[in-house]
């Protein structure tokens, strides 16, 4: 299991619907430090929604790698040697003594967690940022013509027999916006809670490692 599968399957749950003793949450011990979040508080995500933000977080990783051995390269090597070293504190352990002879410190690799973390959270504003934008435009402007037509049905309902169609197909297409609408907000929602909880799991995740890495002894 890859590290931003790891730290995502770890504070987040799958959805009712998933088999719960899947790979995704049996094969990933808690680091120390973490905590997960009480069932009634944690948000489900399915396996293809956590295997999307695996690799959202891989390529926003990919894109801030910095040169040399660093926090990202540090938990790779992790990854790699997770069959060899089940112990994930003896492979910390392992990992750190053989990148320390290719440059890295521990203020190294705590500094640069700090990096990967910022990048996390200019990746969240910039994803809350772009999820305000498209609920104005998808919502706000059908909100506004509901109003113009619920106005233009009222109106047509004084009016002759002859336009009673007209304000039929009013009344008709006004319900189909709103369904639109409650469509387009519970898409809009389920992204953002999807997303959150996929950013604050990384960003927990960091938070634990780097309380764990002022522990190692260079």
């Amino acid at each position: 299991m890859s590290f931003f599968r790891k730290a995502i399957s770890l504070f987040v749950v799958l959805e009712e619907n998933e088999p719960q003793k899947s790979p995704e949450r049996t094969a990933a011990p808690e680091p120390a430090g973490a905590q997960r979040p009480p069932a009634s508080e944690a948000t489900a995500l399915s396996k293809a929604e956590i295997s999307k933000f695996e690799k959202h977080f891989e390529q926003l990783f990919e894109q801030t790698n910095l040169p040399g051995p660093d926090y990202y390269e540090f938990w790779k090597t992790m990854d790699t040697l997770e069959s060899h070293i089940p112990d994930e504190t003896a492979r910390i352990h392992a990992v750190f003594a053989s990148l320390k002879i290719q440059g890295l410190t521990k203020g190294i690799l705590i500094d640069t967690a700090g990096k990967y973390k910022e990048a996390v959270l200019l990746d969240k504003a910039n994803f809350e940022s772009a999820v305000q934008k498209k609920a104005e435009a998808e919502i706000a402007g059908r909100e506004a013509n509901i109003q113009k037509m619920e106005k233009e049905r009222v109106e047509k309902q004084r009016m002759i027999e002859k336009l009673q169609q007209e304000i039929q197909d009013a009344a008709a297409q006004t319900e189909k916006m709103q369904q639109e609408i409650a469509d387009e907000r519970a898409k809009i929602d389920n992204a953002q809670r999807g997303y959150l909880a996929a950013c604050n799991a990384m960003i927990t995740k960091i938070d634990a490692d780097v309380v764990r890495f002022q522990k190692i002894t260079e």
